[in-house]
């Protein structure tokens, strides 16, 4: 009887890890559904519904969007590559540039390249709040077509990478979904850049995307988003969070989802259809960044925030059972906890490497994964902590980072 006591008590502690493997693979799994490449592994662009002019969810082109603040360098490191978007010859595209507020001569630069440009849009707005989400607003209001893609100014686009998206919302992506979503959610990696920063990324990015393939889409990111004008309009833009500095992509697809739009996955057709962003300078500025998005998980549903919650508590809970065993405190079987702890690490490090296949250039390799995790979620239950007990934080007030 003592014998199955203890047993029983070892098996116990493994429980937190068996949720942490089925949580894994069932993301992995559904983000397996949703692929859908092409055999030749080439990307196919394919012809939208004709347009209807009597309903405002027909195709009448696309409009890319990117705003950029004091970034003149990054936007004309990666303009070749946002102005080169390849599109079927006989789509309506329209490339906009918000400049909001640039003081670096960005300004000066774009000017007679709009002259000469006839598909290229510029529009000049004044700052006057933290974000970018007064500056999208204008680019919106602004734009000429009911497609929108968009993304930032560090932000390095494959050349069908927003052919992608908007065929996304034509309903025509060859992806499992022939009507059409209302916003398409998009990956973006960083490119290169400090180890801890990319693995951060990387966790989110399969976090959000493993839940949007499995019909739970909770956020997407702004530097790979795409969606209708018109259901935007009808969830009143940004004013539900205007007060934030950030929130114009993760709390607008809450509330859209909430309203009963759909939100989809949109998984890349070939690696010429995958956007990737610029490293931060440097560790610190990435951070910064980082503790400034938190800020928003407290606009989070309570559904949402359970869920993430559950999700930040499953590593630590399983690494606290595995190391209180040899302790002392499980004097019997401790190889279960340890076990547990070993497979449930190896699962999290081969999906997310797996999953770095997809969309990033090059696999982040899984030992890697192993190593970062831990320090990790130290940081960000350093960050947390902090942000709870400030009571107007920083980082809602101005993005302390060198690019907005």
């Amino acid at each position: 009887m003592s014998a199955l006591w203890n047993i029983g008590a070892a098996a116990l502690t493994a429980i937190p890890a068996v949720c942490r493997i089925a949580w894994d693979l069932n993301e992995h799994l559904a983000l397996q559904r949703r692929a859908a490449a092409p055999d030749d592994g080439k990307p196919t662009l394919r012809t939208p519904p004709p347009a209807n002019g009597d309903s405002p969810m027909g195709f009448d082109g696309i409009t890319l969007i990117v705003c950029t603040h004091n970034d003149l360098e990054m936007l004309q490191s990666n303009w070749s590559l946002w102005r080169g978007q390849q599109f079927p010859t006989h789509w309506p595209v329209e490339w906009l540039v918000v400049d909001d507020g640039s003081e670096d001569g960005t300004a000066d630069w774009l000017a007679p390249l709009a002259e000469e440009d006839a598909h290229l849009t510029v529009v000049r707005h004044t700052k006057k709040r933290p974000g970018k989400k007064d500056a999208l607003s204008a680019g919106i209001g602004a734009a000429r077509h009911e497609f929108l893609v968009l993304t930032d100014s560090d932000c390095a686009p494959q050349p069908h990478w927003a052919a992608d998206m908007a065929l996304a919302l034509t309903g025509d992506a060859g992806k499992g979904n022939p009507t059409g979503c209302d916003i398409a959610l998009g990956v973006c990696l960083p490119l290169g850049g400090p180890d801890l920063l990319t693995f951060d990324a990387l966790r989110v990015a399969f976090q959000y995307a493993g839940e949007a393939a499995a019909g739970r889409p909770y956020m997407g990111v702004g530097r790979s988003m795409a969606y209708r004008r018109s259901a935007w309009k009808r969830l009143s833009g940004f004013d539900a969070h205007a007060d934030l500095a950030s929130g114009d992509d993760d709390l607008f697809v809450q509330a859209a989802v909430q309203s009963g739009f759909q939100a989809s996955l949109v998984y890349p057709s070939s690696k010429s259809a995958t956007n990737h962003v610029l490293p931060s300078p440097n560790w610190k500025d990435g951070w910064k960044r980082k503790q400034r998005h938190l800020t928003t998980a407290g606009r989070y549903s309570w559904g949402t925030r359970c869920l993430l919650g559950a999700d930040a508590l499953l590593d630590p809970l399983i690494m606290a059972l595995a190391i209180a065993a040899p302790l002392g405190l499980l004097h019997k079987f401790i190889w279960i906890p340890m076990m547990a702890m070993t497979l449930a690490a190896a699962v999290r490090a081969f999906t997310l490497s797996l999953f770095s296949k997809v969309w990033d250039k090059d696999a982040f390799p899984w030992w890697k994964c192993l190593l970062w995790g831990p320090v990790r979620w130290s940081l960000l239950a350093t960050a947390t902590v902090k942000n709870l007990f400030t009571s107007s934080p920083t980082w809602t007030q101005r993005a302390p980072t060198s690019r907005s």
